[in-house]
């Protein structure tokens, strides 16, 4: 072989390296990204927690959130429950909802405060993917999935919303775009 088509070859290889090495950077740049878009300062425009929410009471749970609660289109509310949970070294407040879609497959929409409540996530096991374009109630929301369970989360500044069902991307991605926020005045 000559020397110019050695040379080719190597430059050749060496560009496809280089060119591996760049697309795996910036990979890594976007997952990045994606799992910690929720990480850090909080928007301005956010949703703030303007008051501690009252002791869990015998009152309607969702009446018991001290903001606007997520609720999901399709399906058939079961169960709603509000309690205290302590995450991330705060005790936050979860409205939990339990759906029964048309299929028979249960969802549930999770609302929570404050914003501490994101650290539930990887310490139950949900993983993030590199999946985009997900919405919750007209929020960006990042996927995670732990096992068959999917979750979608997304973030109004202090406030938390999750979707978490047993459900393909395509689902997950219609309950998003479905849910609404309810405030407490409706």
């Amino acid at each position: 072989m000559s020397a110019k088509k050695k040379r080719s070859r190597l430059l050749g290889g060496l560009t496809a390296v280089l060119g591996f090495a760049c697309a795996l950077v910036l990979g890594a740049l976007f997952y990045g990204s994606m799992v910690y878009q929720h990480a850090g300062e909080q928007p301005a425009e956010g949703a703030r927690l303007t008051q501690t929410p009252a002791p869990l009471g015998t009152a309607d749970a969702a009446a018991q959130f001290p903001g606007a609660a997520l609720a999901l289109s399709g399906g058939t509310l079961i169960h709603e429950a509000a309690e205290d949970v302590r995450v991330g070294g705060q005790t936050c407040r979860v409205l939990t909802r339990t759906y029964q879609l048309e299929d028979g497959t249960l969802a549930r929409a999770v609302s929570a405060a404050p914003a501490a409540y994101l650290e539930w996530l990887p310490r139950e096991g949900f993983a993030p993917q590199l999946i985009t374009g997900f919405i919750v109630a007209g929020m960006d929301a990042v996927c995670e999935t732990r096992g068959e369970e999917t979750a979608l989360a997304a973030r109004d500044g202090d406030f938390i919303y999750l979707i978490l069902a047993t459900a393909q991307e395509q689902a997950m991605y219609a309950l998003g775009a479905g849910a609404l926020l309810e405030t407490p005045e409706e």
